[in-house]
């Protein structure tokens, strides 16, 4: 399955919240990468029911006496128009947050607005696996 979204700017606290080990340790042991500390924002034309793609679902932790929610994982490919070559990737969506269902956010080993000379409004191709 492929989806196509829109890059947009988020509000940065992507990078907070990955940079966390307890989430670092997460998706290093099920993506088998440690992603960037840093999530693509992409608005997608349509409302993904993440539920229906079988979905990693990490469970919730306290971490320095706070309690952090876990995150649903799901595995892609990140392309665009642009380039010929795909990106590990995973789409993550947190069980508390305030994007709409429209908007994912996307983790990867490395930073994908640099290596894929991405900007706002620029459309990505995201491979389901």
């Amino acid at each position: 399955m492929e989806i196509i979204g829109r890059v947009i700017s988020g509000r940065g606290e992507g990078k907070y919240y990955v940079s966390l080990p307890p989430y670092k340790r997460r998706f290093k042991k099920i993506l088998e990468f440690t992603p960037y500390p840093g999530t693509l924002n992409v608005k997608l034309d349509e409302i993904l029911d993440i539920n229906k793609l079988n979905p990693i679902e990490t469970d919730d932790f306290i971490y320095n006496d706070k309690k952090y929610f876990g995150v649903k994982i799901i595995p892609v490919k990140i392309s665009t128009f642009k380039h010929d070559f795909e990106v590990e990737g995973a789409i993550i969506v947190p069980k508390k947050t305030y994007h709409s269902n429209n908007i994912v956010e996307i983790i990867s080993p490395v930073k994908l607005r640099d290596l894929l000379s991405l900007n706002d409004g620029d459309l990505i191709k995201i491979k389901i696996k």
